[in-house]
């Protein structure tokens, strides 16, 4: 499970661990120290590499990308700050989360405390949510025939394909 967070990410993690049998506690728990572990390692290389002091070639081109990612959206950080910072951790999309957080709101001037405690809040609150979302549908799955479930994703797949071809047309 934890490697699952580590390199594919919280949802995938938290789903690994519900389908392994695992208590919510121990789901819950294990994936929030995963996060934290890796924004407290990851955060402060980040701060040594900008600042000159270390320099790491393997992560250099991921911290080249979220310098980007920051570029991009630098209004949006700036304007809402914490807050937006708290968001965009909280939110599980592709390039979001604790550690390109962490990374982006050092780059916008954030203090590292406030940084670090607005994105261990946003981690625990989102891996709460999620944990407890994620064996909601799972209980809710194992009520049905996994036949059934199999015939409802295939016709989801049918109809979202009918549709996307559909509007090339």
């Amino acid at each position: 499970m934890i490697f699952t967070n580590v390199f594919i990410g919280r949802v995938p993690a938290l789903s690994f661990g519900y389908a392994s049998n695992l208590s919510h506690f121990t789901v819950i728990s294990f994936n929030i120290l995963a996060e934290m572990i890796l924004v407290t390692l990851i955060y402060s290389l980040f701060v040594f590499s900008y600042k000159g002091v270390v320099k790491i070639k393997q992560l250099e081109n991921f911290f080249n990308k979220v310098s980007k990612r920051k570029e991009k959206h630098e209004k949006v950080f700036v304007k809402y700050g914490r807050f937006g910072l708290f968001i965009f951790v909280f939110i599980p999309f592709w390039m979001t989360g604790p550690v390109v957080g962490s990374i982006i709101g050092f780059l916008i001037g954030i203090k590292h405390f406030t940084v670090i405690f607005i994105v261990f809040c946003a981690t625990i609150i989102s891996i709460t949510i999620w944990g407890m979302f994620l064996q909601e549908i799972v209980d809710f799955l194992a009520m049905f025939d996994i036949r059934f479930i199999w015939i409802l994703v295939f016709v989801i797949v049918i109809v979202a394909l009918i549709f996307r071809y559909r509007k090339r047309g």
